[in-house]
């Protein structure tokens, strides 16, 4: 077909004394897929036409740089026949959404007839124009399918065949399809042979067969736990399916289903605002003066409003007398004054930004109205650090939260941290509302007993289920899984983070030595200490994969994990931090009590 994929593996290596700079683009026709800084790396595909040029650069070093042009890309895979389909989605395809490539590998020295298609699951990472897009995948498609795919037989007892015989004499009756429901992580299709005017393709014990597809069992092959094998690929929205949240990983393997799919028929970037809110009045802001400067730094960086509110700007808040819950109501009262494209992060005071590099984007072009996180080793949702769409759904569960100001019982209840469980699970109408309520009005322990604290938070997070992406009362709220947001408390990261992958920001970072010390060299400059924040993907990976190993009461167990969906494990996902949500209709489902729900 002329068209191909480059596979190119690239290191930033670091400037020396003489160099003014480091790291490394990557342009495909001058349009910019890859910014690496000094000793950053990745592995990208890119999906390129006749006439394309990868240029890379390395801007800063000695002597002007240097830019490499490949004016001829080794021809690495191609269509066999027939990967693009003529069937668009609905809709365009945007940040984040969850998408499928149907890659397809031909079996050497034979026609496109003798096909296989293998879906290969990723996220759209960003949006680099109408027709093309980054997408992220937790490992390249591999080329040992072909050899399989060779070495496929046919035999028609199997389960795993499908044929059309001669009048009945199937091994398996007339006309048996493959039986794909016994392969436990899916199943790939080695070898098709369609039918052609009724000619005969095979004879085995006096039977004959006009057509046959040959599938075997896909092997238990997660993603790496050390985080090694994310990768990147850039491809047009013709080969690009577009796949629901609820749709299960294993379904859709056929390869006439892959064929017929529909594509994204094109990219939109959103144009969201994005803005980080804290709330401190100026006492507070002077005690928290480094943590807040990395923030700038951070927001800087990217382009983000750093917006810092008093408590005391809106008359409608000046009765909620804890301080955490007037903050609720402040943004609430906020936003209301604010463009409708805003996408606002709320942080607590003590958070420092611990990557500079990477942005909220991931997290910002979210569907979710509403974006919460479990606590990192403890059995809470987080109340501190969250992320709101300036929606009138948003405006009100702020709203909601912060009236539970007025309904704190006399015992320690964390104050808006106890509060968020019934509020979540008010708005997202699961079971046992008013079970868990009451033991939250009972609350009536000092902050050195949590006995009744924590059963009233299990009261609240068994009736919720695992993290996912609720729709109800005409909005969506997000809790995602523990490590998987933007934030995590710093001390459980190790006061550590990755350029690629993983949390940007740590939470819980009280004392300004912490910041001056581990975090920067020079915070007032933007300058970090990457010596002792910075760590390889690989090894921030590894670290979660060992946190979750060693609390197994937070985090399910085994790559087959009881109580979530297998993507939702954390042997499977969190090594890249790709744990994402469930989708609102996505097994196993949690009883719920709405009629207005999904």
């Amino acid at each position: 077909t002329g068209r191909g994929v480059a596979r190119v593996r690239v290191q930033a290596l670091r400037p020396s004394a003489v160099d003014s700079g480091g790291g490394l683009a990557m342009r495909l026709s001058g349009t910019p897929v890859v910014q690496l800084g000094p000793g950053g790396q990745c592995s990208i595909a890119v999906a390129y036409s006749p006439g394309d040029i990868l240029e890379i650069s390395t801007p800063g070093f000695a002597g002007g740089g240097s830019a490499f042009k490949l004016e001829t890309l080794e021809l690495l895979a191609h269509d066999c026949g027939g990967v693009a389909s003529a069937n668009a989605a609905p809709a365009t395809c945007r940040n984040w959404a969850r998408v499928r490539l149907p890659w397809t590998d031909c079996e050497d020295g034979l026609d496109s007839t003798h096909r296989f298609v293998r879906w290969v699951e990723g996220r759209i990472s960003k949006v680099v124009n109408e027709t093309h897009a980054i997408v992220q995948v937790p490992a390249p498609p591999s080329n040992s399918m072909a050899k399989r795919a060779q070495a496929a037989v046919f035999d028609p007892k199997s389960q795993l065949t499908s044929y059309q015989d001669e009048g009945t004499c199937g091994a398996r009756g007339d006309d048996a399809k493959a039986d794909l429901s016994i392969c436990k992580h899916g199943a790939d299709l080695l070898k098709s042979v369609e039918m052609s005017d009724y000619k005969i393709v095979a004879k085995i014990d006096g039977c004959q067969y006009f057509s046959y597809k040959v599938y075997a069992c896909r092997e238990d092959t997660p993603a790496a736990a050390d985080g090694s094998s994310l990768h990147r690929l850039v491809f047009p929205a013709s080969q690009l399916a577009p796949v629901g949240e609820e749709v299960d990983v294993q379904e859709h393997d056929d390869d006439d289903e892959a064929l017929a799919a529909p594509r994204c028929p094109g990219f939109v970037e959103e144009g969201r605002r994005i803005a980080i809110v804290l709330l401190g009045d100026a006492r507070f802001q002077a005690k928290y003066k480094t943590q807040i400067q990395s923030l700038k730094c951070f927001a800087d960086g990217h382009g983000y409003e750093l917006r810092i509110l008093l408590g005391n700007e809106y008359e409608a808040c000046k009765n909620y007398r804890d301080y955490f819950f007037r903050k609720h109501c402040t943004v609430a009262e906020w936003l209301e004054s604010q463009p409708a494209s805003l996408v606002a992060a709320i942080v607590d005071a003590d958070v420092v930004a611990a990557v500079l590099e990477r942005g909220l984007e991931k997290w910002a072009n979210h569907p979710a109205d509403v974006q919460l996180y479990q606590r990192c080793l403890l059995p809470e949702i987080m109340a501190g650090n969250y992320m709101v769409r300036n929606t009138p759904f948003s405006r009100t569960f702020l709203r909601n939260w912060a009236k539970y100001n007025f309904e704190m019982p006399k015992g320690f209840s964390s104050s808006d941290n106890g509060a968020i469980h019934l509020v979540v699970q008010d708005t997202v109408q699961v079971l046992n509302f008013p079970k868990c309520k009451k033991l939250y009005r009972g609350l009536d322990k000092p902050v050195t007993d949590l006995t009744t604290y924590f059963q009233f938070v299990k009261c609240t997070t068994d009736a919720l289920g695992p993290p996912r992406d609720w729709r109800s009362r005409g909005g969506i709220v997000a809790v995602w899984p523990r490590f998987n947001f933007w934030a995590a408390d710093g001390v459980y990261m190790s006061k550590a983070a990755s350029r690629e992958i993983g949390p940007l920001l740590h939470h819980g970072i009280k004392d300004s030595k912490d910041v001056t010390g581990h975090y920067y060299k020079n915070v007032s400059a933007c300058v970090q200490n990457t010596d002792n924040v910075i760590k390889s993907a690989a090894e921030i990976g590894i670290h979660a994969i060992n946190l979750a190993r060693g609390y197994k009461e937070y985090f399910p167990q085994g790559k087959d994990c009881p109580g979530t969906a297998i993507r939702q494990c954390p042997e499977r996902c969190l090594g890249t931090f790709s744990c994402w949500p469930l989708g609102d209709q996505e097994k196993p489902l949690t009883p719920r009590t709405c009629t207005d729900c999904g």
